[in-house]
């Protein structure tokens, strides 16, 4: 009975690697925030953020070599990623520091805020977003949250926002940045022992349905609505997050 439920969980896992594999095929962004949210039910969420990192790495690398934008983008946001790459390394210390209790209900506020926008239309910009102070400050914010919780959007969304890219060169900034932003954290997950062999094996195992996911989320894109599904995406992070809440309150 133990073997059925263990194998039962390992596919009910590798699913979870689809779904988010799905979402980043279909819109670009979502990877680590469905698979976590989803994970979060199943394992403790510091180990969750251990299994997503190798794939995050691959994906975006992929993400990130697929467009022309490369030096376009590196000198229109270079204040941004440097400042939040630094920054990431004291929102790691936070995730060492607090209980995975105090981690979900981090991302589930970060879901819930960052979906209600979405969904209400809001948009927020910065006029001097390529200054080096509003980047710096949008980047230190930003790298905590991503150090703390592997949940990379927020407060960048604002600064995706204020930059107007197009889909393509929008689609490589966020490929070039969630990259950095996953190489680094696994650095220092593998330096401090927060991922052993076991999850690393685990990590490269999840590679292959996420990658399955990513090529159909690229069919999809071309036979589906990209506004229907960004809004069914949000619709189920907004409601995943209240869901977290819930859980770890009551």
């Amino acid at each position: 009975m133990e073997f059925v439920e263990l194998n039962y969980l390992f596919f009910i896992t590798l699913f979870i690697f689809f779904i988010g594999g799905l979402v980043k095929g279909t819109i670009g962004v979502g990877l680590p925030a469905v698979i976590l949210t989803l994970l979060s039910f199943l394992y403790d969420i510091k180990d969750s953020i251990s299994f997503i990192l190798i794939p995050i790495i691959l994906t975006n690398l992929y993400q990130l070599l697929d467009g022309k934008h490369l030096r376009s983008i590196y000198n229109q946001t270079k204040f941004f990623l440097i400042s939040s790459v630094i920054f990431i390394i004291p929102g790691f210390f936070i995730l060492r520091a607090v209980s995975s209790k105090i981690i979900l209900l981090i991302i589930a506020g970060l879901l819930i805020t960052n979906s209600s926008l979405v969904l209400l239309k809001k948009i927020i910009t910065f006029k001097n977003y390529n200054s080096f102070k509003v980047q710096s400050v949008i980047g230190a914010i930003n790298g905590i949250t991503a150090g703390t919780t592997s949940i990379y959007v927020m407060p960048l969304v604002f600064l995706i926002q204020s930059l107007q890219f197009n889909k393509e060169k929008l689609i490589q900034f966020m490929g070039l940045t969630f990259f950095l932003y996953s190489s680094f954290h696994f650095i220092l997950f593998y330096s401090y022992s927060m991922i052993d062999n076991r999850g690393l094996f685990f990590s490269l195992i999840a590679c292959a349905p996420i990658f399955l996911g990513v090529l159909t989320g690229k069919y999809l894109r071309k036979i589906l609505s990209e506004k229907i599904f960004k809004i069914l995406f949000n619709y189920m992070l907004l409601i995943s997050g209240i869901i977290i809440i819930v859980k770890n309150i009551i």
